[in-house]
């Protein structure tokens, strides 16, 4: 795979997967509680990279620096995804759709503001048409949200929590993400979360497998798609886009994860959807097509100079 239209493509589809992945945890959620899920998640994602670097014969050694960056990123993934997962068997599953559009708007402006990322003006333009998107979802309104109170608005507070702290691992793992091989920087990062909730779990209920077909479904589709495949491809393509334009992507989800909590849920939605959804859509096409532009007009400039040099050297 090569070019950043090609990477970024990979992403909008990873997007796709995951923004199902709001009704497969509230499915799964009728037979196990959040913390046995988000846990047998991590570590069968963990079992799927090891058996993968193990046929690669992936080189493991880790600089202390690059360790210590996915200590942390692994302490931020399991409280991130407990704190997700528990918003949503409080809320709804497209309450929480909806509400991952804070996650992309929060790590653009801590790219630039801890990376030093440039902003392309197409890049603040679709931001700009994304932030009228996200407007128009929620309306500005807490109470659309249920964030006045009870169940669900604890559940959409604790879903807002998780995402804003999901939002510094790719600031973390960044400067790692170009020396080191994506399945070995991620392996290392759900091993640390698995262990950091392997405490909880031996204190609540121990590590009895749940078998049940329900809770086989929901762990094998966040494990495997979600996260082992998804978020390694995510931090491959951080060594290569900068993250500023990746986050851009994850506008999709509100309305695809709206319609697929509606059809396979019952979830009902409205107009939000719609009108709100189009305008990040629009915004993400915005500044990924800008991106890839420049890109493209970059690569071809050094093409040109590097051809040019013999002959100015004469």
């Amino acid at each position: 795979m090569s070019g950043p239209g090609a990477w970024i493509a990979l992403l909008i589809v990873m997007n796709l997967f995951w923004a199902g992945s709001y009704s497969v945890m509230k499915y799964g959620l009728g037979s196990m509680d959040p913390l046995s899920l988000v846990f047998w998640r991590l570590v069968a994602a963990f079992a799927i990279l090891a058996l993968w670097i193990a046929a690669r014969r992936h080189d493991l050694r880790i600089g202390w620096r690059d360790g210590a960056r996915v200590a942390l990123a692994g302490l931020l993934i399991a409280f991130s995804s407990y704190s997700t997962v528990k918003g949503v068997e409080l809320s709804n599953a497209i309450d929480a759709s909806l509400l991952y559009v804070f996650e992309p708007v929060w790590a653009i402006a801590l790219a630039c503001i801890v990376l030093r990322e440039r902003m392309l003006f197409t890049t603040l333009a679709g931001l700009a048409i994304a932030l009228a998107g996200l407007a128009r979802l929620s309306g500005f309104d807490p109470k659309s949200l249920g964030f006045a109170g009870g169940g669900v608005g604890v559940g959409n507070l604790l879903i807002v929590a998780g995402l804003l702290t999901e939002a510094f691992f790719s600031i973390i793992l960044k400067p790692a993400s170009a020396r080191r091989p994506a399945a070995v920087l991620f392996a290392g990062v759900l091993f640390t979360a698995a262990c950091a909730l392997a405490v909880p779990m031996q204190m609540r209920q121990g590590f009895a497998v749940p078998l049940d077909g329900r809770s086989l479904f929901a762990i094998g589709y966040l494990a495997v798609i979600c996260t082992a495949l998804g978020y390694t491809a995510w931090v491959a393509v951080l060594g290569r886009v900068p993250l500023s334009v990746m986050e851009f992507t994850i506008f999709i989800q509100p309305v695809a994860g709206a319609l697929i909590a509606n059809a396979a849920l019952g979830e009902p939605i409205d107009a939000r959807v719609g009108a709100g959804g189009a305008l990040c859509v629009l915004g993400m096409i915005v500044a990924v097509t800008g991106h890839i532009r420049h890109a493209g007009g970059r690569a071809s400039r050094l093409a040109e100079e590097a051809l040019a040099a013999p002959a100015d050297a004469l």
